[in-house]
C-alpha cells in the first residue's frame, strides 16, 4: 500500500519542498481563548513567544513564554482577552539565531483545531498540508494539490486519513498493524512497563513517550539504568502508547506498546 501511495503522489501532483512550518491554532470556549502550537524544529527552538493583538497586522504583546520552547506540541489558556475577536500569532528563534513569526490567527469560536483552512489559506499557495506517517514527513502540498490527493486515497485504497490541524495530516495504512512485532527494550508486563538496556552504562539513551493521538506525554533524558520499570498509573490510561528511543542522540527504535484496562 505505501507503494501506491508513492505512484498516487507522482501522479496526481509533485511533492512541493518547502521547510515544515511553526503551526499555531486557537479557539474560544466560555470567554477563555485555548492557544496551541506545534514546533517541526524540536531543540532547535530556544525561544518561543505567544503574542496578541486586536488586529492582525499591529499592536502585538507578549503574553506567554513557555519555559521549555523545545516542546513539539504545548499551549495555554488566555484567560485575560477580554475579548473573542483578538488575533494570536507566534514569534520563535532558531539556534542559529534567525526568527520567525507565524501568521496571525483569529480566534476561532468553539472549537480547538480548525480541520479545514479559511478561504483566504486555500487560495494562498503557500499555504501547506504537510502528510505524517507517525513520525516521518511525507510530502509537503498546497491546499490544492492536498484535495487531488485526499480523493485518490478515498477513492482508491482502504487507508484512512486524519486531521492533526489545519495544517498537518496523518496517513494510517490498512491493516497497518497486521504486522506490529513488540519491542525487546520496552514492551508492558504484569508490574509495567519495562525498559531493559544491557548497555544503559556505557551509552546515552534517551526515550520519549507519546500517547495513541501522537501527542507527547514526557520524555526520561537519560536512562542510566540496565533495567527501569515505569508504572502502569503514570499513563493514566489504558491503551496503546508510541515511543521513541534514542541511542548516543540517534533513533534506535520506533514502537508501541500496550497497556491493558487492568488498573
Amino acid at each position: 500500500m505505501k507503494k501506491y501511495l508513492l505512484i498516487v503522489l507522482i501522479s496526481f501532483f509533485f511533492i512541493e519542498l518547502h521547510a515544515q512550518q511553526f503551526v499555531i491554532n486557537v479557539s474560544s470556549t466560555d470567554n477563555k481563548v485555548k492557544i496551541e502550537w506545534k514546533n517541526p524544529y524540536g531543540d532547535s527552538v530556544v525561544q518561543l513567544n505567544i503574542q496578541r493583538s486586536w488586529d492582525s497586522v499591529r499592536n502585538f504583546k507578549t503574553v506567554f513564554a513557555p519555559l521549555s520552547p523545545e516542546l513539539p506540541q504545548n499551549g495555554f489558556i488566555d484567560a485575560t482577552a477580554g475579548y473573542n475577536g483578538m488575533y494570536y500569532r507566534a514569534f520563535y528563534v532558531l539556534a542559529n539565531g534567525s526568527f520567525f513569526f507565524t501568521r496571525a490567527k483569529k480566534v476561532s469560536t468553539g472549537s480547538d483545531f480548525t480541520n479545514e483552512p479559511s478561504e483566504d489559506e486555500k487560495a494562498d499557495t503557500s499555504f501547506l498540508v504537510t502528510i505524517h506517517d507517525d513520525d516521518t514527513t511525507i510530502a509537503q502540498l498546497s491546499y490544492k494539490n492536498y484535495k487531488h490527493f485526499r480523493d485518490s486515497i478515498i477513492n482508491y485504497t482502504r487507508d484512512t486519513l486524519f486531521s492533526l490541524s489545519d495544517a498537518d495530516v496523518l496517513i494510517r495504512y490498512y491493516n497497518n498493524d497486521i504486522r506490529w512485532i513488540p519491542s525487546i527494550h520496552i514492551y508492558t508486563n504484569n508490574n509495567g512497563v519495562q525498559i531493559v538496556l544491557a548497555d544503559a552504562l556505557q551509552k546515552t539513551y534517551k526515550l520519549r513517550i507519546f500517547d495513541e493521538n501522537h501527542k507527547q506525554l514526557f520524555t526520561i533524558q537519560h536512562i542510566t539504568q540496565p533495567q527501569l520499570l515505569l508504572d502502569k498509573t503514570d499513563f493514566l490510561h489504558s491503551g496503546w502508547f508510541y515511543f521513541e528511543l534514542f541511542e548516543n542522540d540517534k533513533v534506535k527504535e520506533r514502537n508501541k506498546f500496550y497497556i491493558p484496562k487492568d488498573f
